[in-house]
């Protein structure tokens, strides 16, 4: 049975709760092809995109971008994760913002420092820092730097590969999975998304089309990635959350139903830095609705999310 979304009420937190109109009462049309889609603007470096899209190697087809204090964590710099570009066919774009990192041994890992950025200006550096290289990699995969993945099942021996092997299996526009400890994207909701696309909670499927994610592990494919990106920067300040709300409104708007968690893996991301936080309200929302309409390809700017968001 096809899943079709009614609507889901998200709670962020008790500071943000937002009602999520999902649209469509014919799934079939929400998968429509979005990877034949060009460009939201004509610019230079777009164009170039457009170019590179051959250069992506079958050697190297992903690319993790990641701020940390300065050296890579030997957690993700592990063998097993992204220590061996053979086996992670990856490279590895790291910006350091307390000291420059000395100990730079892995040649697929490349650093940069800046002391300046917060976390979502940090995450813009390494964006455009990734659109310079010659190489378009399949996807382009934003994570904190403390994530860990874990086999809920125990169906992959190792999670880092299997998430890779979902990404290319299924090709969706935004890859991401379920936290372990936080329950708007954990068990509780993939079970309320499920209740809501009108599937059996029992449903075994491996994936599921979500209308929202956190932003603490994304994989963006190489031809959605410049529709959502760079972040929105201008109510950082007030919250950190809001870069993610702008994300994910582009994301309803322009990729419906291809937003694509893996319901197997789980992500741990125990160590929480102090940042803006909030308070959010009804105000903050609006103004980052009209945000995002206003940065919309011109087809996109009375879609029925963004009629719904306000």
């Amino acid at each position: 049975m096809k899943c079709v979304y009614l609507h889901l009420t998200l709670c962020f937190t008790t500071a943000l709760t937002v009602v999520i109109f999902m649209w469509s009462n014919n799934y079939a049309k929400i998968e429509t092809k979005w990877s034949d889609m060009k460009p939201a603007s004509s610019t230079s470096r777009n164009v170039q995109m457009l170019k590179n899209i051959n250069l992506i190697s079958s050697k190297t087809r992903f690319l993790y971008l990641t701020q940390t204090e300065s050296c890579l964590p030997p957690m993700l710099s592990a063998v097993e994760v992204l220590g061996n570009t053979s086996a992670c066919l990856c490279d590895v774009l790291v910006l350091s913002y307390k000291q420059a990192c000395q100990n730079q041994t892995l040649p697929h890992v490349q650093y940069l420092f800046n002391s300046s950025t917060t976390f979502t200006t940090g995450r813009n550096v390494l964006y455009e820092e990734a659109m310079k290289r010659d190489t378009r990699y399949l996807y382009y995969i934003f994570m904190d730097d403390d994530i860990q993945l874990v086999d809920s099942i125990g169906m992959y021996p190792n999670p880092w590969r299997g998430f890779e092997n979902f990404l290319i299996d299924v090709e969706p526009a935004v890859g991401t999975v379920m936290f372990n400890d936080k329950q708007h994207y954990s068990i509780t909701y993939l079970q309320e998304v499920k209740k809501n696309l009108g599937c059996a909670l029992n449903d075994s499927s491996q994936w599921t089309p979500v209308p929202a994610f956190d932003a603490a592990f994304n994989a963006f494919h190489h031809k959605s990635v410049d529709y959502i990106l760079p972040y929105t920067i201008e109510f950082e300040s007030m919250s950190i959350w809001l870069s993610q709300v702008s994300t994910i409104i582009k994301c309803q708007v322009m990729f419906r139903g291809r937003v694509i968690t893996h319901t197997v893996i789980v992500a741990v991301n125990p160590k929480h830095r102090p940042y803006a936080r909030g308070p959010v309200d009804e105000h903050a929302i609006t103004a980052v609705v009209a945000t995002v309409e206003a940065s919309l390809p011109k087809e996109y700017k009375n879609a029925s999310v963004i009629m719904n968001w306000k």
